[in-house]
């Protein structure tokens, strides 16, 4: 027989599903820890498909195509058979339930659909007869694969031995490996032995026992509650590399032909990452029903796939509704429908410009908005900033390589740092078919073997592809020399950082100083030698014998994310039901490395309090609560500047600024700026500087910054409103307008509630103040959206009332200006508005006789701002950084139309 391989194996199930199988057990059900199990209530048969179930489990994560298996019922009602097809009076009551193929999900659920037979008995070994009859059948052409067989039965039944000797022969010469599994048998290994068992289980036992697994070369015998703890066991995935073949070269054959060599040679895996499996979406499928979709009563069998993910690229086409021609005497309707498409309709009634096939349209066709972009209409472009930089794809060439690999030097063993070894091991052999080709790589490995070399090797898996860099260990190994290689780290990978001496201290004058708190004595480091020496691992364990012997092994190590993950997928598979069912805890062998070794606890715990006395080691102080931001106590003012600068001032803390009303503007002049100087000596405020070009060319109502709590006399702060209010104060004595941030509606509600004009037009100015300064704040929350368009709503309606049609023009202008134009606007906000449409425009003739005509109201509030071209803000590398992206070509301005020089591109790029 050639050797084995992983997979290429065909496992056959002879499960019991005879009467004596519908037996009720107790079944304990591990819990979460702390708590008593759970018992539950189930047949036997329930029981022993876990352990079927959980192995055809494993075939299906190991994902292996050649993994394959079938399921053949010893005991069922009926008879389906190959052999009884042929001879009608021999093999009864065995049915061939799942032919061989590889183990799907279906497989599992039309395993966990099998329940006892009402009243017939069934012989297992005739079940073995017809199992082993179909793998041979199937195994016909390919005489390498691996062949396995596992029997489930309760013993109950009679079994017919009268030719089971042949059968044991012709398993041997075939190399079948075969687990007997027994419900209830006495195991003497495991510990356990059933009380008051019938006549014919007795003989079962030992047939299966002595006579059957006794006389295979391979066979196993247990019980089912010792082979259901050894399945959560953790197990490696056995992996075989397939070899690959590739070049060595040694020199440059194609300039320097005569001083190179040109090996062929293979190439395998050493070793394989294994990563838990990822988390897929599936979903119910609905194809048509085939041979392999219906289970076995006929019924269909509801299938499930995997979701296949896909990436698309898409725009929207903003489609802006234009404003009507004429003076807008004409009124028109526009109407939804139900599939959500805006229509206009004319005087007749009739749709403006629509179809009527297009209201009826599915909701994929409706949404004609979003065009698909194709890979040949996208652009390479560098992110740097806010802006998008495009590139052409034809200004970066890959790197063109050859397929290979290259001996770029060798290095001496001792140079070799282990750091910087990572990433997997690979195999390099001669080529299996050309012994010339053997010669002469075996005589690269031995002389590098004997001069005590690594050999520094270029590998590319393809042409044109990256190219890695490693280091190639020579091995000899029994049959053949190899050279194990593992990828390093380029040059430019390196980072080396340099750190002061940890024993060495010097003072300013260059004077070496040997007394510090941070210098250890020589106490100090016999304590912790002490302490090393009693952490080790070598000794820490011991064997069956008590021969002490390594703590830690790698071989049987394993990964507790890996198979922790495994387990529960492995339960989630063959549990009915996760409530009555939970996940137990994690196996034994996955835990036994989380906690400290007895002995070395104990070892260890006098050299323990020595290293605490000597460095005075005591418990860290809990971290102390931060204060608020808005605490009102802060006495940052005198600390040191490294604390950095003092906090913002908490909006309720501002103080009162006055805002020049519409009808008397603000003072200007030798007296404002009198008042201003004096103002600045009496709060100890660092002198105003000098507005900036920006800060001058900027609406006289746009929102400052808040000052810091250097520049406000707290002292000097009267009681004022509830928090988040900004208060407006005027020269004169009027009645105080307090319109907040909070509830701004309901205080300009409660302000306009007062008589007087002065009132009405204060209130108004105040509103529009703090709409505009909520809408610019930083993160504006999207909740408050439908709070500020129902107060301009009702500021709107006020400002027609009361004749301040003005005052509300200028407010929305302005507001447009914050929105679209300054550096904080808030374009979301202004697109809700303008959804509104006209009902939210400027207030024209059409409403109070204002010299403005409702085309152009119509205008304002529809017709975007003119499209502005995006500066590059000069950044260093350390602020920010380019990033690729693939992007819509039409996005781009022309590059002509971009206000920089090459000169500056160019820094921008390096």
């Amino acid at each position: 027989m050639p050797a084995k391989r992983a997979g290429y194996t065909v496992t056959m199930f002879v499960i019991d599903v005879s009467h004596t199988m519908g037996k009720m057990r107790e079944v304990e059900t591990p819990m979460e820890p702390g708590k008593p199990p759970r018992i539950v209530q189930m047949t036997n048969l329930e029981w022993a498909l876990q352990f079927v179930l959980w192995k055809v489990q494993e075939l299906i994560y190991h994902n292996r195509k050649t993994d394959m298996c079938g399921v053949v019922l010893a005991g069922t009602e009926g008879t389906r058979n190959i052999i009884n097809d042929e001879r009608p009076d021999e093999y009864l009551h065995v049915t061939e339930y799942i032919d061989i193929a590889h183990p799907t999900p279906d497989t599992l659920a039309k395993i966990s659909a099998l329940k006892p037979s009402s009243d017939t008995e069934g012989d297992p070994l005739d079940g073995v007869i017809v199992a082993l009859n179909a793998q041979n059948n199937f195994l016909a052409s390919k005489p390498s694969w691996s062949r396995k067989l596992i029997i489930v039965t309760d013993g109950e039944n009679p079994i017919a031995t009268s030719d089971y000797k042949s059968t044991i022969e012709t398993m041997n010469q075939n190399e079948v490996v075969t687990s007997v599994v027994g419900v209830d048998f006495d195991d003497a290994e495991f510990g356990y032995q059933e009380p008051n068992k019938s006549e014919n289980k007795v003989r079962a036992e030992r047939f299966w026992r002595d006579k059957f697994v006794g006389r295979l070369n391979e066979g196993i015998y247990a019980t089912c509650e010792y082979a259901l703890q050894e399945c959560a066991r953790p197990e490696s995935k056995e992996v075989k590399s397939a070899m690959g073949s590739t070049v060595l070269r040694v020199g440059d054959p194609d300039e320097h032909a005569d001083q190179s060599i040109t090996l062929t040679v293979r190439t395998s895996k050493a070793t394989a990452i294994a990563r838990p499996p990822s988390m897929k979406k599936f979903g119910r499928t609905d194809a048509t029903p085939n041979e392999d979709a219906m289970d076995w009563e006929g019924q269909r069998a509801i299938q499930y796939a995997p979701v296949k993910m896909r990436t698309d690229l898409f725009i929207k086409d903003e489609q802006e509704d234009k404003a009507p021609e004429g003076d807008g005497s004409t009124e028109q309707k526009a109407i939804k429908t139900k599939d959500g498409v805006k229509v206009e309709l004319d005087d007749d009634g009739e749709p403006i410009g629509v179809n009527y096939q297009e209201l009826t349209t599915t909701a994929e066709e409706k949404d004609s908005s979003k065009r698909i972009v194709t890979d040949e209409h996208t652009q390479i472009a560098y992110k740097y900033g806010s802006t998008y930089i495009p590139v052409d794809k034809a200004d970066f060439e890959s790197l063109k390589t050859e397929k290979g690999m290259d001996i770029v030097g060798f290095i001496p063993q001792h140079t070799f740092r282990r750091e910087w070894a990572m990433g997997e091991v690979y195999y390099i052999w001669g080529d299996t078919e050309s012994g010339r080709m053997q010669i002469a790589f075996s005589s690269i490995v031995q002389a590098m073997l004997l001069n005590g070399l690594y050999a520094v090797i270029r590998m590319v898996t393809g042409n044109n592809y990256a190219p890695k860099i490693g280091i190639a260990v020579p091995r000899v190994m029994e049959k053949a020399h190899c050279l194990l290689w593992i990828q390093m780290p380029f040059a430019e990978d390196h980072r080396n950082y340099s750190f002061e001496s940890l024993d060495r201290l010097f003072n300013k004058k260059g004077n070496r100083i040997t007394k510090h708190q941070n210098l250890p004595t020589e106490e100090m480091m016999g304590a912790m030698s002490d302490l090393v020496d009693s952490m080790d691992l070598m000794e820490a364990d011991q064997d069956e014998e008590g021969n002490r012997i390594p703590y830690f092994d790698t071989i049987y190590s394993y990964n507790p994310a890996l198979h922790r993950v495994k387990q529960a997928l492995f339960h989630a598979a063959v549990s009915p039901s996760l409530s009555t069912h939970p996940l137990g805890p994690p196996h034994p062998e996955l835990v036994k490395y989380f906690d400290v070794p007895k002995r070395v606890a104990k070892l260890s715990k006098g050299p323990v309090e020595v290293c605490k006395k000597l460095f005075d080691i005591k418990q860290a102080a809990p971290r102390a609560i931060a204060k608020k931001e808005n605490a009102l106590v802060d006495d940052r003012e005198n600390e040191p500047l490294l604390l950095g600068p003092a906090p913002a001032v908490p909006q309720q803390l501002r103080a009162p600024q006055a805002t020049p009303s519409p009808s008397k503007p603000a003072k200007h002049g030798k007296d404002s700026d009198a008042e201003d100087t004096e103002e600045d000596e009496l709060t100890n405020s660092p002198p105003k500087t000098s507005p900036s070009p920006k800060q001058a060319n900027s609406s006289p109502r746009q929102i400052k910054s808040s000052p810091s709590r250097r520049e406000v006399n707290l002292s000097s702060l009267a009681p004022g409103p509830s928090p988040g209010r900004v208060i407006k104060e005027d020269v004169e004595m009027k009645p105080e307008i307090s319109i907040g941030t909070d509830t701004p509606l309901e205080d300009f509600k409660a302000a306009i509630a007062r008589s007087g004009e002065d009132v009405v037009s204060d209130a108004v100015t105040q509103l529009g103040e703090v709409i505009k300064e909520l809408v610019v704040v930083k993160h504006f929350p999207n909740r408050r959206k439908g709070e500020l368009l129902e107060a301009m709503k009702f500021l709107r309606a006020t400002c027609i009332k009361e004749d301040e049609i003005h005052a509300w023009n200028e407010f929305l202008r302005e507001l447009k200006e914050v929105c679209l134009e300054s550096d904080e606007g808030n374009r979301p906000f202004w697109d809700s508005l303008k959804a509104l449409g006209p009902s939210m425009s400027l207030i024209g003739k059409s409403e109070v006789g204002e010299k403005v005509s409702r085309a152009a109201t119509f205008r304002f509030v529809t017709q975007e701002c003119p499209n502005r071209v995006p500066s590059l803000r000069s950044k260093t590398r350390s602020q920010s950084s380019f990033s690729k992206i693939n992007i819509y070509r039409d996005t781009f301005l022309p590059l002509k139309t971009v206000a920089f020089g090459v000169s500056s591109l160019t820094r921008l790029l390096i």
